[in-house]
């Protein structure tokens, strides 16, 4: 179980690493979170239930751990760390990164129950059913919250102004 469980935890790193990206907006944060996040799934691996989705765990217990209270010990260098970044990047990345902090800020104007939702299926790639899971809601709950979050979403952003973002990121808002 040991080297099959650390293969797919290794799997899931990208995904947990984005989802918590947006959650924390900081990339010192957002790692401190998903090393958290793979430290009570190595913990915990004996409570996992047979059948259930592995990913749909994982996202559950990196909700948890940024609940948890763990941004005490983050605060501290960020601020002076991404602005040292932001410095040093290209021109075009700058301005990629313009446009990433607009549509943050726009995602944290949803309400957080249709955000996380949203983020759960249309930025991690969780069904709505693993979604329900993480959210410990119904599946038709989680598919109410995807859809009132990208119309409001929809609302704040006019995509047409986005026109550089990957195809990848523009197909998750539009899904």
């Amino acid at each position: 179980m040991g080297a099959a469980l650390k293969h797919e935890l290794i799997a899931l790193i990208p995904a947990l690493r984005a989802y918590a990206l947006v959650l924390c907006r900081n990339t010192i944060e957002c790692d401190d979170l998903v090393q958290e996040t793979l430290r009570r799934a190595w913990r915990g691996r004996d409570g996992f239930r047979p059948g259930a989705s592995r990913k749909a765990w994982l996202f559950g217990l990196l909700r948890e751990a940024s609940r948890g209270g763990l941004s005490y010990r983050w605060r501290t260098t960020s601020a002076v760390d991404d602005r040292f970044t932001r410095q040093l990047s290209s021109s075009s990345d700058r301005q990629w990164r313009m446009r990433y902090g607009e549509i943050l800020d726009h995602l944290a104007q949803l309400p957080e129950r249709n955000r996380e939702a949203l983020l759960l299926v249309g930025g991690s790639g969780l069904t709505h059913e693993e979604a329900a899971e993480v959210c410990n809601c119904s599946v038709a709950a989680v598919k109410a919250r995807v859809s009132r979050a990208r119309a409001r979403l929809a609302s704040l952003i006019d995509l047409d102004d986005l026109a550089p973002l990957p195809h990848r990121t523009r197909a998750a808002l539009n899904a």
